[in-house]
This record gives structure tokens, C-alpha cells and sequence, in this order.
């Protein structure tokens, strides 16, 4: 496959879709009602949870000052930093370091969490 032929949207979605599924840090998707639509793999791990677990709980709900660190996303649209985190399976506190942005999907504005375990 040529350069060019990776340039469709159809195979640089595929391909950012499997990169994301793959990668060592966690990825998530939370929709305006500031609930988690979307996780992958190494989301789950870290936050100690199942993506059905997950799916539909409040982001930021386990984390510490969370309610205020979503909002503070959501009125900047972007925001990093770190924070503690309950996991969801009673397994004690792990902190993160964590970006969020706005994004669009399926020309829906969504917000994205992207952590990594400290």
C-alpha cells in the first residue's frame, strides 16, 4: 500500500480506532451529560472496572475534586494535569496524570480523557 493509500479517512480512522484500542494509555470518551460512553482496554485496567461497569458511570465520580476538574474541562475544553483516583474495584487509589480536550465523533461534540497510571 502506497502513501496515498493510507490517506483515505476510511483507513486513517481504522487506524487511529485500532492505535487507540491497543495503546498503553488509557483513552476515554464522556458525552455532555458528563457520562463515560466510550473506554479502552487500558482505561478499564487502571480505573479497575469492565467497560460495562464503566460505561454510562459519571466521569470524575471516582476521582478526587473530579466534579471540579469536569467542570474545568468542560468550560476550557482542554485541560491536564494529575489526579487520585478511586479505582471502581475497592483496589485503593492510583494517581494519574490525565489531558482532556473537546472533540467530535460522528459530528457529535464529545469530550476525551486520555491517563496514564503514575
Amino acid at each position: 500500500m502506497t502513501n496515498a493509500g493510507l490517506a483515505t479517512p476510511e483507513i486513517q480512522a481504522q487506524l487511529i480506532a485500532e492505535a487507540l484500542l491497543s495503546a498503553d494509555v488509557g483513552f476515554l470518551v464522556w458525552d455532555e451529560d458528563r457520562t463515560y460512553i466510550a473506554a479502552n482496554a487500558c482505561a478499564c485496567e487502571i480505573l479497575g472496572t469492565t467497560l460495562e461497569e464503566l460505561l454510562g458511570q459519571p466521569v470524575g465520580g471516582h476521582t478526587v475534586g473530579g466534579d471540579a476538574l469536569v467542570e474545568q474541562a468542560v468550560r476550557e475544553e482542554s485541560t491536564w494535569g494529575e489526579a487520585d483516583v478511586e479505582r471502581f474495584d475497592g483496589g485503593g487509589a492510583v494517581r494519574v496524570r490525565y489531558a482532556t480536550f473537546a472533540t467530535r465523533s460522528a459530528g457529535m461534540p464529545f469530550m476525551a480523557t486520555v491517563i496514564r497510571r503514575l
